[in-house]
C-alpha cells in the first residue's frame, strides 16, 4: 500500500482503541468546537450590532416626526391667535376710525358729484352743437344733397 499524504484519507477502516489517539480526536473536536463557538459569537455580535443601530434610526425618524407635527401644532395655534388678535385689533381700529372714515367719504363723494356736475355740463355744451350737425346732415339727406353717402362734405354753417 503506497504510503498517503496528510490531507488524504485512509479507505481502510482504522480502529484505534489508543487513549492517545482517542486524546488527540478530542482535542481535535474540541478545537473545532471553540472555533465555531467563536465564528457563531462573532457573527452574532455583528448582526446585534446591525439591528441596535437599525432600532436607533428608527427611534430618531420616530422623535423627529413626532417633533415635527408637535411644532407643526404649536406653529398652526399660534398663527391662529395671532389671527385673532389681528381681527380684534381691526375691530378697534374700524371703530376708532369711523367718524374720521365718514368724513372722507362725505367729502369724497362731494368730489364724486361735483365732477360729475362738471362732467354733465362739457356734454352738454358739446352735444348741443354736434345734435345741431346731424340734424342738418339728416335733412340734407332727405333733401338729396349727398348725392353718394359721406363722400361729399355738408355744407357750411
Amino acid at each position: 500500500m503506497p504510503p498517503l499524504s496528510s490531507l488524504e484519507r485512509s479507505t481502510i477502516p482504522t480502529y484505534s482503541s489508543s487513549a492517545e489517539d482517542d486524546e488527540a480526536v478530542h482535542r481535535k473536536l474540541e478545537g473545532f468546537a471553540g472555533q465555531y463557538y467563536t465564528l457563531l459569537k462573532s457573527q452574532l455580535e455583528q448582526q446585534r450590532i446591525y439591528y441596535e443601530g437599525r432600532l436607533e434610526a428608527m427611534r430618531r425618524e420616530n422623535e423627529d416626526s413626532s417633533k415635527a407635527e408637535q411644532s407643526t401644532s404649536d406653529l398652526i395655534s399660534a398663527l391662529k391667535q395671532q389671527r385673532h388678535q389681528l381681527e380684534q385689533r381691526c375691530m378697534t381700529l374700524k371703530k376708532k376710525h369711523k367718524k374720521e372714515d365718514k368724513f372722507a367719504f362725505r367729502t369724497q363723494i362731494a368730489d364724486a358729484q361735483a365732477q360729475f356736475a362738471r362732467a354733465n355740463e362739457i356734454k352738454k355744451k358739446r352735444l348741443a352743437p354736434l345734435e345741431k350737425k346731424v340734424n342738418l346732415l339728416i335733412l340734407q339727406l332727405e333733401s338729396g344733397q349727398l348725392e353718394s353717402g359721406f363722400d361729399s362734405k355738408p355744407a357750411a354753417k
